[in-house]
């Protein structure tokens, strides 16, 4: 410390909580933060990426601002086009595209707007539930950090001062 002084290390009940609160709260913000990503005509094609499972799906909704062309394009690890379709889009409505994996690999993907502008939110939803594997892991980490704040709170020494009663 700069004055001088020493700081009491962590404990290691702390440091399960605090892992396991970090879990908890990083996959609220991983699950819970998904934006739309906004797309013109005049821009280039949002494009990404997921690796996926067999029976994994990844959906596209799709909101319009005015009339507009959409283009989807999923292409596998070998570069094959695995879903490949152009859309009409009203105004002010939106589309649901939908494409499941029928082997396990990378897929890549694009979306492009041709004429238009609007709005693209892009779920992926994986069969096995792996991307909620964070949940448990976290109640895990904070339940044994409170079994072990218990245990060190028996264990600590306890300083008394007896008097006698003389």
């Amino acid at each position: 410390m700069a004055g001088g002084g020493t700081a009491p290390a962590m404990k290691m009940s702390d440091v399960f909580i605090l892992l396991g609160v970090t879990f908890l709260v990083g996959g609220l913000f991983i699950h819970g933060l998904v934006s739309p990503i906004p797309i013109n005509a005049d821009t280039e094609p949002y494009s990404n990426g997921a690796s996926l499972l067999n029976g994994d799906t990844i959906e596209f909704t799709i909101t319009a601002e005015n009339d507009s062309s959409v283009d989807v394009e999923i292409l596998n690890a070998k570069g094959d086009v695995v879903l490949g379709e152009s859309f009409f889009v009203t105004s002010e409505n939106s589309i649901s595209v939908s494409f499941e994996a029928d082997e396990k690999g990378f897929f890549s993907y694009s979306v492009e707007f041709t004429e238009g502008s609007g709005e693209v939110v892009v779920d992926v939803d994986r069969k096995l539930l792996i991307d909620f594997i964070i949940y448990p892991l976290g109640i895990v980490c904070v339940m044994f950090g409170f079994a072990k704040r218990k245990d060190e709170k028996m264990t600590e020494i306890m300083d008394a001062v007896l008097e006698s009663s003389d």
